[in-house]
Order: structure tokens, then C-alpha cells, then sequence
């Protein structure tokens, strides 16, 4: 099978799957580069040190590519094209003397982003199941362990950082926030950054009534205004099932459709 079918069958994926990315292409070259033009490759919200699919050549030039097509999926939320003419050595630090246009093509579709920190126990239950979904799922814990026990999936966007600011950045400004952490104090600290950078469309934290009264108050004291703690779902899930993982994830999964449902 040609690379050009594996290339088209893969965009016919991830567009089945609304899984926002970009196609990479080098169209031209002068000198020497690691590539020849037409080479190409494919760029999701998860790619991290490799591509989807495809390679432009490997090394400097592959990974600024990558976190080029990168910025440009979180840039905005329209489809769009950018032609780059770079120079391996200057602009990139390679020893190549040669330079290269790459062109970039955007894929966005209408996304409903939601966010998820912790991998632990419900977010194992939860994430699968929002994966069979319409939607892009972002998972946020600093846990090796979990994280490497999520499945690999396109519309799966796994961060494993410390820093909430930096990982806040890396969220679509639209994202649903569900909180499945080992305790309210990382759940306090969450979604004061949050709420410091942007205004959520939901807010979902597990825990009890007892916990989400404790939540709230001490949010208020650090400032969250009253007109976003109001909001926050907590505990978080519609009223049925038992206090287990997969039925707790199911009850999760519901009340985000009928959050986004009522208010599309």
C-alpha cells in the first residue's frame, strides 16, 4: 500500500473521529535537507516527539514542524493554511545549508474539549468512555504510573506537568474541567488558576455535599468569586448508580451531555 493511500486513509480517521490537526508538507527545497519535497506528515494535539503519521525527515526540522502545526491548533478555531521558507541552519540550528518551504494545513472541527485532572481510578473508567464520544479528551496528572495506563488514542491529549499554568495554556479556552484529583486541596488549587486565566463553561469536581461546601468556601477565600463557586458541580455526575468507578465515570458522562446539550 502506497504512503500516499496510508497518508489519506489517516486523514479520513481522524476527520471521522473530529479529531482537530494538521497536515505538513515540504513543497520545495534548495540545497541540502533531510527530506525531498513531498514529503509529509500528520500533527494531532497529542503529538508529542513524533508525528501522527508520516515524517518530514526526522530531527530539528521535524520537531519545530511539530510544534509549529502544534501552535497553530490551539491559535484559533478556524481551518486555515501558512507557507514557511526556513533556513536549516540559521532558523532551525542545523548544519544543512539548505532551505526548506513547508506548508502547513489546519484542520479544525466544531470541538467540545474536555479536560480531566487526575488518571486515577474514575478517570480509568471515565476517559474510555468519553473516547467513544464526539469530543477531545485532555488528561492531566503528573503520575507515571497512571497516565501509562490510559489508552493510546488521537482525540486523547495526555499532559504530565506539575506547572497548572503551563498546563492551562495547553487547554482549548472552551474546556469542560472535570476534577477527579486525590483531594479538594488540589482540586482548590485547580480551579483557582483556571478561573484566574478564563471562565469555564462547566466545572465538575468529585467529592460529597460536605466536601463541595468545604470547596466553596475556601475558593471564596482566595478570591473565585461567588458567581463561579455557584456553578461548579460537585459533587460531580447525575443521581443514580453506586459508588463505584465505572458507574460513578457513567454518571460523569451524562450529566456532561445533558450540560452540553442545554447549552448548545
Amino acid at each position: 500500500m502506497s504512503r500516499y493511500l496510508l497518508h489519506h486513509q489517516s486523514i479520513q480517521q481522524l476527520i471521522s473521529q473530529h479529531v482537530n490537526f494538521v497536515s505538513v508538507v515540504i513543497t520545495a527545497m534548495q540545497g541540502s535537507a533531510p527530506q525531498e519535497p513531498g514529503a509529509k506528515m500528520l500533527v494531532t494535539a497529542a503529538s508529542i516527539d513524533s508525528p501522527f503519521e508520516g515524517t518530514i525527515g526526522g530531527g530539528k526540522l521535524e520537531r519545530f514542524a511539530i510544534a509549529h502545526a502544534k501552535k497553530l491548533l490551539h491559535a484559533g478555531d478556524t481551518n486555515c493554511t501558512e507557507t514557511l521558507s526556513l533556513n536549516l541552519q540559521s532558523d532551525i540550528g542545523m548544519t544543512c545549508g539548505g532551505v526548506v518551504q513547508v506548508f502547513f494545513e489546519v484542520y479544525r472541527h466544531d470541538q467540545w474539549n474536555i479536560a480531566v485532572f487526575g488518571a486515577g481510578h474514575v478517570a480509568q473508567a471515565l476517559i474510555p468512555l468519553l473516547l467513544t464520544l464526539s469530543c477531545q479528551v485532555h488528561c492531566i496528572d503528573n503520575r507515571a504510573d497512571w497516565i501509562n495506563k490510559l489508552p493510546q488514542h488521537p482525540a486523547l491529549h495526555v499532559i504530565n506537568n506539575n506547572d497548572l499554568q503551563a498546563v492551562i495554556q495547553q487547554l482549548p479556552e472552551n474546556c469542560y474541567i472535570v476534577s477527579v484529583t486525590q483531594g479538594h486541596c488540589e482540586d482548590v488549587k485547580i480551579i483557582e488558576h483556571i478561573v484566574a486565566d478564563r471562565t469555564p463553561p462547566y466545572i465538575g469536581i468529585i467529592g460529597s455535599d460536605s466536601k463541595a461546601t468545604l470547596l466553596k468556601k475556601e475558593l471564596q477565600a482566595v478570591g473565585v468569586p461567588r458567581a463561579i463557586t455557584d456553578r461548579i458541580q460537585c459533587p460531580i455526575g447525575l443521581p443514580f448508580g453506586q459508588d463505584i468507578p465505572a458507574e460513578i465515570a457513567i454518571s460523569i458522562a451524562a450529566q456532561l451531555i445533558q450540560f452540553r446539550d442545554a447549552h448548545q
